[in-house]
């Protein structure tokens, strides 16, 4: 029988190399993205504040972060350390800013920048539970952003 220390630890780990491959696979090709593309990211959508697509980014960062504080709890002392760096809301968001999706691989940014916020909507809309079976499996959108940010492109 499998310890429930052991189950902790292998959602933990499953949680993080999601999170890790859904942020950090473009990382590999690191590519400053245009000015454009930046001003986009940050702008409010039809004037209502808060609504940026780096503002849905935090969102997210935080909801990884509430859903995964219960198994942080299980870790050892080094291993919650450094997974907690990596959930911070800061840290999250610099490391998004590394991603092919934040650099515009598509054709069109706008609907690159809806996609995206639609998936994070929708991730923090959901329960943990769902969230920690996969972020991909949510909606349409976020099957589409982890194939964008795990593609070879």
């Amino acid at each position: 029988m499998i310890s429930v220390h052991t189950k902790r630890t292998a959602l933990i780990s499953l949680i993080l190399v999601s999170f890790v491959a859904s942020f950090g696979a473009g990382c590999a090709k690191k590519k400053k993205p245009s000015a454009a593309a930046e001003a986009i990211w940050k702008l409010d959508r039809d004037g209502i504040p808060d609504s940026s697509g780096l503002a849905w980014v935090s969102r997210y960062c935080e909801k990884i972060r509430d859903c995964a504080q219960d198994d942080l709890k299980s870790l050892n002392a080094d291993a919650a350390a450094i997974l907690e760096k990596r959930l911070r809301k800061d840290f999250c968001l610099e490391r998004f800013k590394e991603t092919k999706v934040y650099a515009y691989p598509s054709q069109d940014p706008r609907i690159t920048l809806e996609r995206t916020i639609s998936c994070f909507k929708t991730a923090t809309e959901a329960q943990c539970s769902e969230i920690k079976k996969g972020v991909a499996n949510l909606s349409e959108d976020c099957k589409w952003l982890d194939q964008l940010q795990n593609s070879n492109g």
